[in-house]
């Protein structure tokens, strides 16, 4: 997965925090038994001892499986995948110092990991890659999110003067987790805004402390009272899924703004996401000191709104134990379904005129997936990451000007690793094979 494909994702600006245990699968091997009579069988056997157990991966654990040079990337790629656990072993090859591991994650996706063990019987080489399914038909789209257990929705959509018919999808109407993807609801107001005269794309924002406590990939190292135009805060907030920036855009507009544009790009319950939440008010409440999980679980949605606005009066702080918790299991998230998201999509596209030309360029600086340009010469793409869900949104133009929106949204219990987002890429990629004109 490229890195514009990972600058997509809204990654929270949490730090990293404690887990849960998590059922641990019995020792005969985690599935195929691994033979330890050999330094590189060894070695295999404690990689998926340490993936496996519910202590987090550390420096220490690492030294004792790894030369000294590499135990820095070892530990870091361990750390990465040990919230996937459990894993499988699903078969085993070891040559003469060194040691293949075919494995499954505990959402069913497979990755091959590759070590080599040096004159010391310690680990000099590794390496943890995705094997990407197979995708010929729309069913088997629907195979492999089924099996990672995830609620998830699809769909795959012709756009034709602005409007939206389904070619392919599952649960396209099923109101699903957005992560990042809201942020288009917010781009979509300050289109409007910029074509009415209220806000041009020129006008100065100011960063406060406030807002730079919900993290700013793009503006981090500027200080509080520096300035960045409506026009850099815009891209930053779609091409770098920056929160910051996002927030300053809803300030500066005001959330009714926001409201307005749920309604006028075609949500389906626009009253489901009144009043807006901010950035700082929904991570307040999800993963923030005090913790309000529980009173916004018992509240109303009056009582939610009121929680919302409560969380202004003080400044963001991360709770760190709750870093990788999700927040949708109680409805803290920002919601829409498939069709929602083409159509919000296909609004974008055909507002972006005139003044709010611009619109289409701040979409299209991130692809966000590797497909053939000389096939699809245009591509606008928001992504989302918060703990549990990962979704993917895409408007592209294939080479004779037809416009497709592909959306994928998944939603889990627990949270996924990167790997489970470049493993929805490698479906995507292969869904717009399928439509790409021959």
């Amino acid at each position: 997965m490229a890195a514009s494909a990972v600058a997509l994702l809204s990654v929270a600006a949490l730090a990293c925090g404690c887990t849960g245990t998590r059922p641990a699968p019995a020792d005969a091997a985690y599935g195929v038994p691994i033979q330890i009579n050999t330094p590189q069988g060894l070695r295999a056997k404690q990689t998926m001892d340490m993936l496996n157990s519910d202590w987090p991966i550390g420096e220490n654990g690492v030294r004792t499986l790894a030369a000294p040079q590499v135990v820095e990337a070892v530990g870091v790629t361990l750390d990465r995948m040990w919230w996937d656990r459990p894993f499988t072993v699903t078969s085993l090859d070891v040559g003469a110092g060194s040691a293949t591991l075919h494995v499954l994650t505990s959402y069913g996706v497979g990755q091959t990991i590759e070590l080599r063990t040096d004159d010391a019987g310690m680990v000099d080489r590794f390496s943890a890659e995705l094997v990407p399914p197979r995708i010929t038909s729309w069913p088997d789209v629907d195979t492999e999110l089924t099996k990672s257990g995830a609620r998830y929705s699809y769909q795959v959509a012709k756009v034709t003067d602005g409007r939206c018919t389904k070619v392919a999808g599952t649960n396209t109407e099923m109101s699903l987790p957005l992560a990042s993807i809201f942020k288009l609801y917010v781009l979509y107001a300050l289109s409007d805004a910029v074509k009415a005269g209220t806000v041009a794309w020129t006008d100065p924002l100011t960063i406060t402390a406030e807002a730079k406590a919900v993290g700013s990939s793009g503006f981090d190292k500027l200080p509080p009272g520096a300035t960045v135009t409506v026009r850099d805060a815009a891209q930053q907030m779609i091409s770098a899924s920056d929160n910051m920036a996002t927030d300053l855009l809803i300030e500066r507009m005001g959330p009714g703004a926001i409201e307005h544009a749920l309604v006028a790009a075609g949500h389906h319950d626009p009253a489901s996401m009144t009043p807006f939440p901010t950035m700082h008010e929904l991570f307040s409440v999800g993963w923030g000191e005090p913790n309000l999980r529980e009173q916004w679980k018992q509240a109303t949605p009056a009582g939610r709104a009121k929680l919302l606005q409560q969380t202004n009066a003080r400044p963001y702080e991360p709770d760190p134990q709750r870093t990788h918790m999700p927040a949708s299991d109680i409805g803290a998230e920002w919601y829409a379904s498939a069709a929602d998201i083409c159509r919000l999509h296909a609004a974008l596209q055909q507002g972006a005129t005139g003044e709010a030309a611009p619109v289409r360029d701040i979409l299209s600086v991130v692809p966000g997936i590797d497909l053939d340009r000389t096939q699809w010469p245009y591509i606008g793409a928001k992504a989302g990451n918060l703990p549990g869900d990962l979704t993917f949104s895409w408007y592209a133009e294939d080479r004779t000007g037809q416009g497709w929106v592909v959306s994928m949204q998944t939603n889990w219990s627990q949270y996924r690793s990167p790997t489970a987002a470049s493993w929805l890429l490698s479906i995507a990629r292969q869904m717009f094979g399928m439509v790409a004109p021959r």
